[in-house]
């Protein structure tokens, strides 16, 4: 093992040891009581994720906050990302279907599962590195000037990205540009339905503060009821998909471990 070690680069170690980490908390975790549908593993309990801040309290932001039995101990899904594999697993056909598609900030349990289906020419980028969170070599792509042609792809996934962008709107155009007529966007967000309109303010900079306003350190905004209407602006046609709703999915006996009162935002380029 110290030999194997020794030839590895810094991050390949630390890759090399959060896979044996992961490895056996697939086995230690064991049990009936949950199912990842992403990974396929059933568990006896999945791990606690998020922050535990007052602001998510109070504004009730779903989609944030401390919250148990989330975090999947094996492929490290939370409750949103299960909620789009299912999304895309049942109303996309993600199995079958010739896709091209953007992921922005690719989550490791949906990348690993994505990037392996020969039917998708699957590209990803991000706004920002965060060390071994992401695969190796990700391409940095500007939410504000995105590197591709109009057009060019039937799907985006945009997951928790738009709350750490001041020029939200800007993002949300580029994102409807190189979407093909008939495309669509999964564009999720932290969002309460407490407050009416969206809370910003650009005179917020610093990281406390921020934290403090809008529950975490690099968001810039809590988004509020209105958010389909700032969709809208920037030319989707909005659909709110909730598990719960569908019939093709029974999602209290399989034990996913969603969050209720989360819909999916999706964005559509109508032709």
């Amino acid at each position: 093992m110290n030999k194997v070690l020794k030839k590895l680069l810094p991050e390949e170690v630390a890759r090399f040891i959060k896979k044996i980490v992961l490895t056996f908390r697939k086995y230690y975790y064991m049990g009936d009581a949950y199912y990842c549908p992403v990974c396929g593993s059933h568990f006896r309990k999945l791990l606690t994720g998020g922050f535990d801040l007052e602001v998510i309290k109070e504004k009730e932001i779903i989609g944030a906050g401390r919250r148990k039995n989330t975090v999947c101990p094996y492929c490290q899904s939370t409750d949103r990302d299960r909620l789009i594999f299912l999304y895309l697993k049942n109303k996309v056909d993600i199995f079958n279907k010739k896709l091209k598609i953007l992921h922005i900030a690719p989550e490791p349990s949906l990348y690993k599962f994505l990037k392996k289906r020969k039917n998708l020419v699957y590209l990803t980028g991000t706004k920002y590195s965060e060390g071994i969170y992401f695969h190796q070599n990700i391409d940095a792509v500007d939410l504000l000037q995105i590197p591709y042609k109009d057009e060019e792809f039937d799907m985006v996934i945009c997951n928790h990205v738009l709350e750490h962008i001041i020029e939200d709107y800007k993002a949300m155009s580029e994102i409807y540009r190189v979407l093909i007529k008939g495309g669509l966007a999964i564009l999720q967000v932290p969002i309460s339905y407490k407050i009416n309109s969206t809370y910003e303010d650009i005179t917020i900079t610093s990281e406390a503060m921020r934290e403090k306003h809008f529950g975490q350190f690099d968001h810039v905004r809590i988004y509020g009821k209105d958010y389909v209407t700032r969709l809208e602006k920037a030319g989707f046609r909005v659909e709110m998909y909730n598990a719960f709703n569908d019939a093709d999915i029974d999602v209290k006996l399989s034990n996913f471990a969603l969050n209720q009162k989360e819909n999916l935002f999706i964005g559509h380029k109508d032709k």
